[in-house]
């Protein structure tokens, strides 16, 4: 049995919800949480077209809404102060700022006919949890550490093909 690429992996671009770089994060939320209820990956693409084309800027996740929220909590002093009410201003603050000020951005790509280890590597050693896959020049998919998780899983528990009978 041959090991599974990239594109055996990758969700298709095309299937990706996308927001524009001054999409506010209230927006964003809204449609993060539809695609929650539908089962769907729980990330927006930041898009911006160039000359009639996209340009993959980065992912918005949930991660990143809530590591942005926090920002007031990284006091001078060694421990972060919290108050009542303070969870309301940050969630104010943060709906309001464009998706492109908090989104990851696009940091590395990797081909689809890349190996499962070079992405293992990539996303471990850079921190990462998606990558862009290429095709030449062309942005064809992206890969989510949950995708590997999957093929983690069906190494773990492999399936018993059915018996007719």
């Amino acid at each position: 049995m041959s090991e599974k690429r990239i594109k055996d992996l990758m969700l298709d671009v095309l299937a990706l919800e996308r927001i524009s770089p001054q999409t506010k994060v209230a927006e964003a939320v809204k449609v993060l949480d539809e695609k929650q209820k539908g089962r769907r990956p729980s990330s927006l693409l930041v898009v911006d077209e160039v000359a009639d084309e996209e340009e993959i800027l980065g992912m918005l996740s949930i991660d990143d809404i809530l590591a942005h929220m926090e920002s007031s909590t990284k006091a001078i002093e060694e421990l972060p102060i919290f108050w009542q009410g303070q969870f309301l201003e940050e969630c104010e603050a943060i709906l309001e700022r464009p998706g492109s000020e908090i989104m990851s951005p696009v940091m590395h790509v990797i081909h689809q006919d890349g190996t499962l280890m070079e992405a293992v590597h990539l996303m471990t050693s850079h921190k990462i949890d998606w990558l862009p896959v290429v095709e030449g020049e062309a942005v064809v998919g992206i890969l989510l550490k949950e995708d590997l998780l999957k093929e983690i899983v069906a190494v773990a528990i492999p399936e018993v093909p059915e018996q007719s009978g």
